[in-house]
Protein backbone atom coordinates (compact mmCIF):
# COMPACT_ATOMS: atom_id res chain seq x y z
CA UNK A 1 0.00 0.00 0.00
CA UNK A 2 1.03 3.14 -0.81
CA UNK A 3 2.57 6.07 1.64
CA UNK A 4 -0.39 8.25 0.47
CA UNK A 5 -2.97 5.43 0.81
CA UNK A 6 -2.09 4.82 4.20
CA UNK A 7 -2.53 9.09 5.11
CA UNK A 8 -5.90 8.54 4.00
CA UNK A 9 -6.94 5.66 6.46
CA UNK A 10 -9.24 7.69 8.85
CA UNK A 11 -7.63 7.77 12.40
CA UNK A 12 -10.48 7.31 14.30
CA UNK A 13 -11.61 3.79 12.10
CA UNK A 14 -7.90 2.65 13.29
CA UNK A 15 -8.70 3.48 16.78
CA UNK A 16 -12.09 2.21 17.04
CA UNK A 17 -10.45 -1.27 15.12
CA UNK A 18 -8.01 -1.15 18.45
CA UNK A 19 -11.40 -1.20 20.65
CA UNK A 20 -11.09 2.64 21.21
CA UNK A 21 -13.74 4.80 21.08
CA UNK A 22 -14.49 8.60 21.57
CA UNK A 23 -15.61 9.32 25.06
CA UNK A 24 -17.40 12.96 23.25
CA UNK A 25 -17.97 14.21 19.87
CA UNK A 26 -17.81 18.24 19.53
CA UNK A 27 -18.17 20.50 16.35
CA UNK A 28 -21.95 18.46 15.08
CA UNK A 29 -19.03 15.12 15.33
CA UNK A 30 -15.80 16.39 13.26
CA UNK A 31 -14.29 16.58 16.62
CA UNK A 32 -13.67 13.33 18.41
CA UNK A 33 -12.45 13.27 21.99
CA UNK A 34 -10.55 10.59 23.69
CA UNK A 35 -9.14 9.19 26.86
CA UNK A 36 -5.00 8.98 25.36
CA UNK A 37 -3.98 5.89 23.88
CA UNK A 38 -0.47 7.34 24.56
CA UNK A 39 -0.33 8.15 28.54
CA UNK A 40 -2.96 7.80 31.47
CA UNK A 41 -5.67 10.55 30.34
CA UNK A 42 -8.66 11.06 33.00
CA UNK A 43 -9.76 14.07 31.48
CA UNK A 44 -9.98 12.89 27.35
CA UNK A 45 -7.75 15.24 26.11
CA UNK A 46 -7.12 13.27 22.99
CA UNK A 47 -8.83 14.75 19.97
CA UNK A 48 -9.07 13.49 16.12
CA UNK A 49 -10.30 15.42 13.59
CA UNK A 50 -12.46 13.90 10.85
CA UNK A 51 -12.52 16.64 8.78
CA UNK A 52 -8.61 16.64 8.44
CA UNK A 53 -8.23 13.18 9.34
CA UNK A 54 -5.06 14.86 12.12
CA UNK A 55 -4.97 13.85 16.18
CA UNK A 56 -3.56 16.01 18.68
CA UNK A 57 -2.42 15.12 21.99
CA UNK A 58 -3.01 18.57 24.11
CA UNK A 59 -1.71 16.80 27.49
CA UNK A 60 1.64 16.32 25.49
CA UNK A 61 0.79 18.74 22.47
CA UNK A 62 1.91 15.87 19.38
CA UNK A 63 -0.40 15.24 16.96
CA UNK A 64 0.15 14.22 13.33
CA UNK A 65 -1.35 12.49 10.69
CA UNK A 66 -2.30 8.34 10.90
CA UNK A 67 0.95 7.64 10.32
CA UNK A 68 2.79 9.54 13.16
CA UNK A 69 -0.36 7.93 15.73
CA UNK A 70 0.80 4.37 14.16
CA UNK A 71 4.70 5.69 15.23
CA UNK A 72 3.16 6.95 18.82
CA UNK A 73 1.47 3.49 19.74
CA UNK A 74 4.37 1.61 18.67
CA UNK A 75 6.38 3.18 21.16
CA UNK A 76 8.07 5.51 18.82
CA UNK A 77 9.27 2.83 16.50
CA UNK A 78 11.25 3.38 12.94
CA UNK A 79 8.92 4.76 10.21
CA UNK A 80 9.51 1.73 8.14
CA UNK A 81 7.75 -0.59 10.97
CA UNK A 82 5.05 1.85 11.23
CA UNK A 83 4.20 1.88 7.72
CA UNK A 84 4.36 -2.34 8.15
CA UNK A 85 1.94 -2.64 11.00
CA UNK A 86 -0.61 -0.02 9.44
CA UNK A 87 -0.83 -2.17 6.28
CA UNK A 88 -1.16 -5.22 8.63
CA UNK A 89 -4.08 -3.32 10.50
CA UNK A 90 -5.98 -1.82 7.28
CA UNK A 91 -5.78 -5.41 5.96
CA UNK A 92 -7.41 -6.76 9.09
CA UNK A 93 -10.24 -4.15 9.27
CA UNK A 94 -10.96 -3.89 5.61
CA UNK A 95 -10.46 -7.62 4.94
CA UNK A 96 -13.44 -7.78 2.90
CA UNK A 97 -13.29 -4.67 1.45
CA UNK A 98 -10.85 -4.07 -1.69
CA UNK A 99 -9.20 -0.94 -0.91
CA UNK A 100 -9.93 0.78 -4.03
CA UNK A 101 -14.04 0.44 -3.04
CA UNK A 102 -13.40 1.68 0.69
CA UNK A 103 -14.08 5.49 -0.54
CA UNK A 104 -16.99 4.68 -2.32
CA UNK A 105 -18.48 2.61 0.16
CA UNK A 106 -18.15 4.98 3.20
CA UNK A 107 -20.37 7.70 1.11
CA UNK A 108 -22.54 4.99 0.07
CA UNK A 109 -23.27 3.85 3.50
CA UNK A 110 -23.91 5.68 6.73
CA UNK A 111 -20.92 7.16 8.70
CA UNK A 112 -20.69 6.34 12.47
CA UNK A 113 -18.66 9.25 13.23
CA UNK A 114 -20.96 11.90 11.67
CA UNK A 115 -22.99 14.10 13.55
CA UNK A 116 -25.73 14.48 11.21
CA UNK A 117 -26.35 10.66 10.31
CA UNK A 118 -29.49 8.94 12.53
CA UNK A 119 -30.72 5.70 12.17
CA UNK A 120 -34.62 5.52 11.47
CA UNK A 121 -37.54 3.33 10.84
CA UNK A 122 -35.38 0.21 12.58
CA UNK A 123 -37.13 -3.47 12.12
CA UNK A 124 -35.53 -6.37 13.72
CA UNK A 125 -36.39 -9.42 12.29
CA UNK A 126 -35.15 -13.07 12.28
CA UNK A 127 -32.15 -13.48 10.01
CA UNK A 128 -32.90 -14.50 6.82
CA UNK A 129 -31.43 -12.55 4.26
CA UNK A 130 -29.50 -14.44 1.51
CA UNK A 131 -26.81 -11.46 1.47
CA UNK A 132 -26.32 -12.01 5.29
CA UNK A 133 -26.21 -15.24 5.33
CA UNK A 134 -23.55 -15.66 2.56
CA UNK A 135 -21.51 -13.45 4.41
CA UNK A 136 -21.98 -15.20 7.62
CA UNK A 137 -21.02 -18.28 5.88
CA UNK A 138 -17.40 -16.61 4.60
CA UNK A 139 -16.34 -15.59 7.84
CA UNK A 140 -16.87 -19.63 8.47
CA UNK A 141 -20.17 -19.08 10.64
CA UNK A 142 -23.29 -21.83 9.27
CA UNK A 143 -26.65 -20.18 8.83
CA UNK A 144 -28.24 -22.04 11.68
CA UNK A 145 -25.75 -20.84 14.10
CA UNK A 146 -26.29 -17.12 13.16
CA UNK A 147 -29.94 -17.62 13.24
CA UNK A 148 -29.62 -19.09 16.43
CA UNK A 149 -27.96 -16.50 18.14
CA UNK A 150 -28.25 -12.92 15.81
CA UNK A 151 -31.27 -11.00 14.57
CA UNK A 152 -31.45 -9.35 11.10
CA UNK A 153 -32.09 -5.12 11.11
CA UNK A 154 -33.59 -2.60 8.33
CA UNK A 155 -33.26 0.79 8.93
CA UNK A 156 -32.90 4.19 7.05
CA UNK A 157 -29.93 6.67 6.47
CA UNK A 158 -30.71 10.02 4.96
CA UNK A 159 -33.73 8.50 3.35
CA UNK A 160 -31.26 5.10 2.35
CA UNK A 161 -32.47 1.81 3.19
CA UNK A 162 -29.61 -0.56 5.08
CA UNK A 163 -30.07 -3.98 6.25
CA UNK A 164 -27.22 -5.65 8.69
CA UNK A 165 -26.67 -8.81 11.30
CA UNK A 166 -27.49 -7.15 14.48
CA UNK A 167 -26.27 -8.80 17.90
CA UNK A 168 -28.26 -7.55 20.82
CA UNK A 169 -26.82 -6.07 24.18
CA UNK A 170 -27.62 -6.70 27.79
CA UNK A 171 -28.91 -2.79 27.69
CA UNK A 172 -31.30 -3.59 24.38
CA UNK A 173 -28.46 -1.96 21.65
CA UNK A 174 -27.47 -3.66 18.99
CA UNK A 175 -24.61 -3.97 17.06
CA UNK A 176 -24.54 -4.28 13.24
CA UNK A 177 -22.65 -6.25 11.11
CA UNK A 178 -22.26 -6.65 6.95
CA UNK A 179 -19.74 -7.22 4.83
CA UNK A 180 -19.08 -3.48 4.31
CA UNK A 181 -20.19 -2.45 7.60
CA UNK A 182 -19.55 -2.58 11.56
CA UNK A 183 -21.32 -0.29 13.71
CA UNK A 184 -23.43 -0.07 16.46
CA UNK A 185 -27.45 1.23 17.43
CA UNK A 186 -28.31 2.66 20.32
CA UNK A 187 -26.29 2.12 24.03
CA UNK A 188 -23.12 0.01 23.75
CA UNK A 189 -22.62 -2.47 26.67
CA UNK A 190 -22.05 -6.09 26.74
CA UNK A 191 -23.80 -9.15 25.73
CA UNK A 192 -24.22 -12.35 27.38
CA UNK A 193 -25.29 -15.53 26.03
CA UNK A 194 -26.41 -17.86 29.19
CA UNK A 195 -26.21 -21.67 29.26
CA UNK A 196 -29.37 -22.05 31.74
CA UNK A 197 -31.00 -18.39 32.63
CA UNK A 198 -31.86 -19.80 36.04
CA UNK A 199 -28.34 -20.38 36.96
CA UNK A 200 -24.40 -19.31 36.46
CA UNK A 201 -22.05 -21.59 35.23
CA UNK A 202 -18.93 -21.80 37.25
CA UNK A 203 -17.06 -20.35 34.38
CA UNK A 204 -17.44 -17.84 31.66
CA UNK A 205 -16.11 -17.29 28.32
CA UNK A 206 -14.98 -13.73 27.19
CA UNK A 207 -15.01 -12.17 23.61
CA UNK A 208 -14.11 -9.54 22.26
CA UNK A 209 -17.03 -9.32 19.34
CA UNK A 210 -20.31 -11.52 18.69
CA UNK A 211 -18.52 -12.96 15.55
CA UNK A 212 -15.69 -14.89 17.75
CA UNK A 213 -18.53 -15.73 19.69
CA UNK A 214 -20.23 -17.13 16.53
CA UNK A 215 -17.03 -18.64 15.82
CA UNK A 216 -16.60 -20.57 19.48
CA UNK A 217 -19.61 -22.36 19.29
CA UNK A 218 -19.20 -23.34 15.05
CA UNK A 219 -15.87 -25.07 17.11
CA UNK A 220 -17.54 -26.32 20.03
CA UNK A 221 -20.06 -28.03 17.92
CA UNK A 222 -16.98 -29.47 16.21
CA UNK A 223 -15.60 -30.46 19.61
CA UNK A 224 -12.37 -28.65 19.00
CA UNK A 225 -10.99 -29.83 22.37
CA UNK A 226 -8.03 -27.74 22.15
CA UNK A 227 -10.09 -24.63 21.85
CA UNK A 228 -13.30 -25.08 23.64
CA UNK A 229 -13.95 -25.87 27.25
CA UNK A 230 -15.01 -29.13 28.47
CA UNK A 231 -18.39 -27.80 29.59
CA UNK A 232 -20.59 -25.27 28.24
CA UNK A 233 -20.08 -22.04 29.88
CA UNK A 234 -21.78 -18.32 29.27
CA UNK A 235 -20.64 -16.38 27.30
CA UNK A 236 -19.84 -12.53 27.62
CA UNK A 237 -19.27 -10.82 24.61
CA UNK A 238 -17.36 -7.07 25.24
CA UNK A 239 -18.82 -5.82 21.94
CA UNK A 240 -15.90 -3.87 22.10
CA UNK A 241 -12.73 -3.61 24.65
CA UNK A 242 -13.25 0.17 25.10
CA UNK A 243 -16.21 -0.69 27.54
CA UNK A 244 -14.21 -3.24 29.59
CA UNK A 245 -15.23 -1.23 32.83
CA UNK A 246 -18.95 -2.15 32.27
CA UNK A 247 -18.32 -5.83 32.15
CA UNK A 248 -16.06 -6.49 34.86
CA UNK A 249 -18.58 -6.17 37.55
CA UNK A 250 -20.37 -9.55 34.90
CA UNK A 251 -17.11 -11.09 34.60
CA UNK A 252 -16.89 -11.07 38.22
CA UNK A 253 -19.55 -13.06 39.99
CA UNK A 254 -18.00 -16.40 38.05
CA UNK A 255 -15.19 -18.44 39.87
CA UNK A 256 -13.22 -18.11 36.85
CA UNK A 257 -13.24 -17.29 33.55
CA UNK A 258 -11.25 -17.71 30.10
CA UNK A 259 -10.30 -15.05 27.65
CA UNK A 260 -10.29 -15.30 24.10
CA UNK A 261 -9.95 -11.62 23.47
CA UNK A 262 -7.63 -10.37 20.58
CA UNK A 263 -4.03 -11.16 20.07
CA UNK A 264 -3.02 -7.29 19.92
CA UNK A 265 -2.48 -4.70 21.60
CA UNK A 266 -6.10 -3.32 22.50
CA UNK A 267 -6.88 -7.45 23.57
CA UNK A 268 -3.96 -7.84 25.83
CA UNK A 269 -4.54 -4.41 27.65
CA UNK A 270 -8.44 -5.74 28.07
CA UNK A 271 -6.95 -9.13 29.53
CA UNK A 272 -5.22 -6.87 32.04
CA UNK A 273 -7.54 -4.67 32.77
CA UNK A 274 -10.37 -7.58 34.26
CA UNK A 275 -6.60 -9.55 35.44
CA UNK A 276 -5.91 -6.58 37.69
CA UNK A 277 -9.54 -6.57 39.64
CA UNK A 278 -10.12 -10.69 39.13
CA UNK A 279 -6.41 -11.60 40.06
CA UNK A 280 -6.06 -15.03 39.28
CA UNK A 281 -9.08 -16.31 38.40
CA UNK A 282 -9.03 -14.91 34.66
CA UNK A 283 -7.05 -17.30 31.53
CA UNK A 284 -5.29 -16.28 29.00
CA UNK A 285 -6.82 -19.04 26.03
CA UNK A 286 -5.78 -16.21 22.97
CA UNK A 287 -2.24 -17.96 22.94
CA UNK A 288 -3.74 -21.09 21.70
CA UNK A 289 -5.04 -19.29 18.53
CA UNK A 290 -1.89 -17.74 17.55
CA UNK A 291 -0.53 -16.41 15.47
CA UNK A 292 -3.75 -15.53 14.53
CA UNK A 293 -5.34 -12.18 15.81
CA UNK A 294 -8.60 -13.64 16.60
CA UNK A 295 -10.53 -16.33 17.07
CA UNK A 296 -12.97 -16.11 14.18
CA UNK A 297 -9.08 -15.74 12.03
CA UNK A 298 -8.26 -18.97 13.33
CA UNK A 299 -11.54 -20.51 12.41
CA UNK A 300 -11.52 -19.19 8.80
CA UNK A 301 -8.25 -20.51 8.10
CA UNK A 302 -9.26 -24.13 8.50
CA UNK A 303 -11.47 -22.86 5.22
CA UNK A 304 -7.81 -21.78 3.29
Amino acid sequence: MKIEELKRIPIWELLSHLGIEPVSKRSGGSQLMYHSPLRPDKNASFSVSTRKNLWLDFGTQQGGNVIDLAIALKGYCPFSEAVTWLEEQAASFYKDIPYEDISRFREKHMSKMSGNSSISNMRVLDLTHPVLLEYLESRGIPAEIGQRYCKEAHYTVRDREFYAIAFMNILGGMELRCRYFKGCHGVKAPSIVRVDKSERTPTCCVFEGFMDFLSYKVLEERRDSEMVQRLSCDCIILNSTSIIQRAIPFIGVYLSADSYLDNDFAGRQAFDTIDLVNPGRIHDISTRFKPYKDLNDYLVSGFR
